[in-house]
C-alpha cells in the first residue's frame, strides 16, 4: 500500500555493512532482506547504547524477554502495538533492568540516525520495536503510525 521509496530497520548501520543481524529480531531481518531483493534502499538506525542498568547481566535481559514472550504469547502483534497493551510487558523485573538515564540516550540517538539517514522525498517506512511507538509519536512530527 505504502510502496516505500526507502525503508529503515532497527538494526546498527554498522552491522548491516558487516552484515551482523542473527542477533536482531526475526521482523528487522526479513524487512532489511525484502528491501534487498525489492531494490530499495534500507539503512539501519539503531543505537549500540547498553541500556542495562549497573550490576544487570546478559543472562538477566534474556530471562526479562522470556518473561516477556510468556506474556506476549496471549496477545497478536497488532494488539503489541496498542499503549494498553505494551505496558503489560512493563514489568517489575523490566524495570529494574532498564538504566532509564541510558535508555533516554539511546531513543535520542534512534531519532538522531533516523534524521541522518532519511531520504529527502518519497515514503520512508521506519520498522521499530512497539517499544519506541510512544516516544516516536513525540518526536517525528507528521509520521504515520498505520499499525497503531
Amino acid at each position: 500500500k505504502y510502496k516505500p521509496s526507502q525503508i529503515l530497520v532497527e538494526i546498527t548501520q554498522e552491522d548491516i555493512e558487516k552484515r551482523n543481524l542473527d542477533s536482531y529480531p526475526p521482523e528487522m531481518i526479513f524487512t532489511y532482506k525484502w528491501a534487498k531483493k525489492n531494490n530499495i534502499p534500507v539503512y539501519g538506525f539503531d543505537s549500540s547504547i547498553n541500556v542495562l542498568r549497573k550490576g544487570m547481566t546478559e543472562k538477566d535481559n534474556k530471562k526479562v524477554i522470556e518473561e516477556q514472550k510468556e506474556i506476549m504469547k496471549k496477545f497478536t502483534w497488532k494488539d503489541m502495538n496498542k499503549a494498553e497493551k505494551f505496558k503489560l510487558i512493563n514489568t517489575k523485573s523490566a524495570r529494574k533492568l532498564v538504566d532509564a538515564k541510558k535508555n533516554k540516550k539511546r531513543e535520542s540517538e534512534l531519532i538522531e540516525n533516523i534524521k541522518k539517514n532519511m531520504a529527502a522525498t518519497g515514503t520512508i517506512l521506519i520498522i521499530t520495536g512497539c517499544g519506541h511507538l510512544d516516544f516516536f509519536e513525540k518526536h517525528l512530527k507528521g509520521a504515520e503510525f498505520p499499525l497503531r
